[in-house]
């Protein structure tokens, strides 16, 4: 029994040694692969609204397609135009008092003070650095003009207007008088008014309106001023300009000149179109109701007469401003400095809707071939500004009253002027 247990085991030991040897079972290897899945999220854009006055279709049609444009350049700045449509200085300084306004807005330099004097708006000097926009990309006296007591730049000039001596080429043709030049004086004038002059056809020298936005440029060229610099005090009771006044009215009281109302029309533009007014002074609005009213008109435009003290002009100018309580005053920037670019500046200038405020675009070639804007243009060397301090209304005011108690009334012209006067210094003393 012992000896078949150990051959029991012995069989046993060499079946184990025949059996196939067991396969290894392989290793398993896993590689874990992490892929970075980059999601651009679409960075959120800054909206920012924009108000202005609606002046006529095309003007509000330029304006969308520079807002186009700027789009492209500032992807992350939504700008929504809402034009005001009515009385837009009351509107907005309503908005303004509610805090209501829009981020971006039309400001016109004759208000440009009392917005100021508010402390409502955004000074703009120290973007113009972080974008490297400076002073004297624009012309001096329109970056000037929108720049505060404190020195600090308050708005950026988008347009401006200057006024030319614009004249009729027939009447003068007719009269064999040589068409005006920049080198004219007030005698040139006088004398060519004269001569152009048929009070019994209807036919009048040139157009002398009560217009306080007309009358100051004669001042300027006689060396006064209609205010003192820090417009505090009126000037209209000085002899310069109760000299230019006297020299002014004297067209209408010598026949040689007329008011609208004596041609019976409500502005001397259409009295110029329709040949009763041989030579008026305007701006460039002129020049499309021209070509659109009286396309076959003949006419030319030039700087006005220089005076006893030289040159003198109006500057009238408007600026983009931003509010003070605008939630994107950075966005808002890049609006105003898209639509002030040189490049969108030369888009305005091509369509000749209005003149850039970019002082390189003088050299511009839509210019060659637009004389009369070039003169309007040039004008702003030596205007001023459309601006007589927080009381400038009452200034225009005074003087159109001024001049039509001489015209309607035969008041001697210093004691009209200085009645004016005493009416501003009223007004300035009641001032808060």
């Amino acid at each position: 029994m012992k000896r078949f247990r150990l051959l029991l085991v012995a069989l046993g030991l060499a079946l184990a040694a025949c059996a196939p040897a067991a396969t290894p079972t392989p290793a398993v290897t896993r590689e874990v692969v992490t892929k970075e899945v980059v999601k651009e999220v679409e960075k959120p854009k800054a909206t920012v609204r924009l108000s202005g006055w609606a002046a006529n279709p095309q003007e509000t049609a330029l304006l969308e397609s520079l807002l186009y444009r700027c789009s492209l350049k500032n992807p992350d700045v939504v700008v929504k135009y809402e034009p005001i449509t009515g009385d837009y200085w009351a509107k907005i300084k309503t908005l303004v008092a509610s805090g209501e306004e829009p981020d971006i807005y039309y400001m016109d330099i004759f208000q440009f003070p009392f917005f100021v004097a508010k402390g409502v708006l955004v000074p703009l000097d120290d973007y113009m650095a972080r974008s490297g926009v400076k002073r004297e990309d624009f012309i001096k006296t329109l970056i000037d003009a929108f720049t505060g007591p404190d020195g600090k730049v308050y708005g950026i000039p988008k347009d401006f207007n200057t006024l030319a001596l614009f004249y009729n080429k027939d009447l003068f043709a007719k009269a064999g008088i040589p068409e005006p030049n920049e080198n004219w004086t007030w005698d040139d004038l006088q004398e060519a008014a004269r001569r152009l002059s048929d009070p019994a056809k209807g036919v009048y020298g040139l157009g002398v309106p009560a217009d306080a936005g007309r009358f100051p440029i004669f001042v300027f060229q006689n060396g006064g001023r209609i205010m003192t610099p820090d417009f505090k005090d009126t000037l209209l009771d000085s002899p310069e300009v109760i000299e230019a006044a006297r020299f002014y009215t004297s067209f209408r009281a010598k026949r040689i000149g007329a008011i609208p109302a004596d041609v019976g029309v409500d502005w001397q533009g259409t009295g110029f179109g329709q040949g009763k007014l041989a030579m008026v002074f305007e701006g460039g609005w002129l020049i499309p109701y021209l070509r659109e009213q009286f396309p076959t008109l003949r006419w030319g435009a030039t700087f006005p007469p220089k005076g006893p003290k030289g040159r003198g002009n109006l500057i009238f100018t408007v600026a983009y401003v931003i509010s003070k309580n605008s939630k994107n005053p950075e966005a808002a920037w890049k609006a105003i400095a898209c639509l002030t670019s040189e490049e969108s500046q030369t888009v305005v200038l091509s369509t000749g809707f209005a003149l850039p405020s970019r002082a390189k675009l003088a050299g511009h070639e839509y210019f060659k071939n637009h004389p009369e804007s070039l003169v309007i243009f040039k004008g702003a060397e030596f205007g001023t500004p459309f601006m007589w301090g927080l009381r400038g209304d009452v200034v225009n005011d005074q003087m159109a009253k001024a001049l039509e108690r001489i015209y309607l009334e035969g008041q001697d012209v210093a004691a009209s002027f200085r009645q004016a006067a005493e009416e501003v210094r009223k007004a300035l003393k009641e001032q808060p």
